[in-house]
C-alpha cells in the first residue's frame, strides 16, 4: 500500500498510510548517549517489532487501550495516529541506573520506596518519572510543570501513572516465570481522535526495558539481558535481544 513518510526517530521509520493508519517500522538501528553511540544490528528491529506486537495483544486483552492494529510482517506495526503526548513515563521497579547515581548524590529522596539504599535493590512499590519526549534532549519533568505547560490534565495524568504501573505488572507477571526480571520500562501514551489517552509506540522491548536474568540476579550478580549491553560494551546485543525474543515467545 502507498504511504507518506513521516518521520523517524532513534529506532523506527514511521509512515501514513492512505488507509488513514500509521505504519511503523521497526529497523535495526541502535544508539545510545543520546545519539553520540550508534551501531546496526541484523534483524534487531524484527525482534522488537514481534516482541512488542505480543506485548500491546496481551495488554489489550488485559483491558489496556493502545494504538496497536497489526503486526506486518516482518517488521512492521500497524497503528491507529495519535496526538503524542509530549512526555513520556519511565517506570523502575529497582534501585539501578541513572536513579541509584542520583540517589547516592542525594538528588532524588526515595523514602518509602527503599529497605536498604543498596544498589539493584527492588523497590517496595514502582518508582515513576516523566521526561520531555520533543526537546533536544530529554530532560526529567515534575508532575507540577506537566499541568502547568497543560501536557496533560489531572485526569489524564492519574490514569497514566495507574495504567503504567499495570502495564508492569502484567509483564513481569508473564517473564518473572521465564526466568527474567523486569528492572525498568519506558512508556509513551497519545490522545486519539476520540480524545481518549492510549498506550502508543512501542512497548516490552529491550529498547526500552531493563531486563535482567533472573537466575543470576539471585545469585547476586546483574546480566543484562537489554540495550545495556550495547551502551556499556558488555557483550553481544543480538544474542541478548535473541534470549529475551526466545523465553517471552517461546511456546512451552
Amino acid at each position: 500500500m502507498e504511504k507518506e513518510y513521516l518521520r523517524s526517530g532513534k529506532a523506527k521509520d514511521i509512515y501514513r498510510r492512505r488507509d488513514g493508519y500509521i505504519e511503523f517500522v521497526f529497523t535495526d538501528r541502535v544508539t545510545a548517549f543520546d545519539g553520540k553511540k550508534k551501531a546496526v544490528f541484523p534483524h534487531k528491529g524484527e525482534i522488537c517489532c514481534k516482541l512488542s506486537c505480543f506485548w500491546f495483544e496481551k495488554l489489550g486483552e488485559n483491558g489496556i487501550k493502545t494504538h496497536f492494529r497489526g503486526y506486518i510482517p516482518p517488521n512492521a506495526m500497524l497503528a491507529e495516529e495519535l496526538s503524542l503526548l509530549p512526555v513520556e513515563v519511565i517506570a523502575r521497579n529497582y534501585l539501578y541506573g541513572s536513579l541509584w547515581r542520583r540517589y547516592q548524590r542525594g538528588e532524588v529522596d526515595l523514602n518509602g520506596f527503599i529497605r536498604e539504599g543498596v544498589a539493584a535493590e527492588p523497590l517496595t512499590v514502582p518508582f515513576l518519572e516523566f521526561t520531555t519526549k520533543f526537546e533536544p534532549i530529554d530532560r526529567p519533568v515534575t508532575e507540577e510543570e506537566i499541568l502547568s505547560q497543560s501536557w496533560m490534565t489531572l485526569n489524564e495524568l492519574e490514569y497514566i501513572r495507574d495504567v503504567t504501573v499495570r502495564v508492569g505488572e502484567i509483564m513481569s507477571a508473564y517473564i518473572e516465570p521465564r526466568g527474567l526480571i523486569l528492572a525498568d520500562y519506558k512508556l509513551e501514551y497519545g490522545r486519539s481522535g476520540r480524545r481518549e489517552v492510549v498506550l502508543a509506540d512501542e512497548v516490552g522491548t529491550p529498547d526500552v526495558c531493563r531486563f535482567w536474568d533472573k537466575e543470576a540476579y539471585d545469585m547476586g550478580e546483574i546480566v543484562s539481558l537489554d540495550k545495556d549491553v550495547f551502551r556499556e560494551g558488555k557483550g553481544d546485543l543480538l544474542q541478548a535481544y535473541t534470549e529475551v525474543y526466545r523465553r517471552i515467545l517461546s511456546h512451552d
